[in-house]
């Protein structure tokens, strides 16, 4: 049951039989819905969640009741609210199931107890949470620097995969754009 997530952290860390063993008891499996929200503000987040199938998103909505993309995570990859999940304030993001599928859930005590006992897992998650500012610097870079079409070009070779499996309205969004706008850069695209 747990293979992605005990292959996902063996890329980084090694693992004992035993630290397996503590990871997958620790771990909460949990079927999601296509538009169920797993983390809705104002509620405290203090969950780390491993998509192990499936397609979630991480979004601001402002005060206009515009909804700003800013992350996307597939199978094998790790979403949380990571202000919350760090100060215990209660979340700003959102995180919204976009198909069907199933999550892992890791609850804040249980990691911190993980982290006692498995030592090679502060490796991991320091790893994974420098990875995430780089990623999160790289995209506000990206935003504040280049143009739309540039913006979306790098979508595209960065996530292949999530063109065709995701509405184009959520691609604009996490580019900055409307959808309407995006129509026309993947027109111009084309013509290329």
């Amino acid at each position: 049951m747990f293979n992605l997530l005990i292959q996902n952290l063996q890329k980084h860390i090694t693992l004992t039989d035993t630290d397996v063993e503590q990871i997958s008891a620790a771990m909460q499996v949990k079927k999601v819905r296509k538009n169920q929200l797993i983390i809705e503000p104002p509620e405290h987040c203090n969950t780390e969640h491993f998509i192990s199938k499936g397609c979630l998103r991480l979004y601001f909505l402002d005060e206009q009741g515009i909804e700003h993309t800013l992350a996307f995570a597939t199978e094998g990859w790790w979403i949380t609210d990571l202000e919350s999940f760090f100060t215990g304030d209660p979340a700003k993001y959102h995180v919204e199931a976009l198909e069907d599928g199933e999550i892992f859930v890791l609850k804040k005590d249980k990691l911190e107890e993980l982290f006692q006992t498995v030592p090679a897992l502060n490796t991991y998650f320091r790893k994974l949470y420098q990875n995430s500012i780089i990623s999160l610097n790289e995209r506000l870079l990206n935003v504040i620097s280049t143009t739309a079409d540039q913006r979306y070009i790098r979508f595209v070779k960065k996530y292949p995969a999530l063109e065709n499996r995701l509405p184009q309205y959520l691609i604009a969004s996490y580019l900055g754009v409307t959808p309407e706008f995006l129509s026309k850069i993947k027109a111009r695209m084309a013509r290329r």
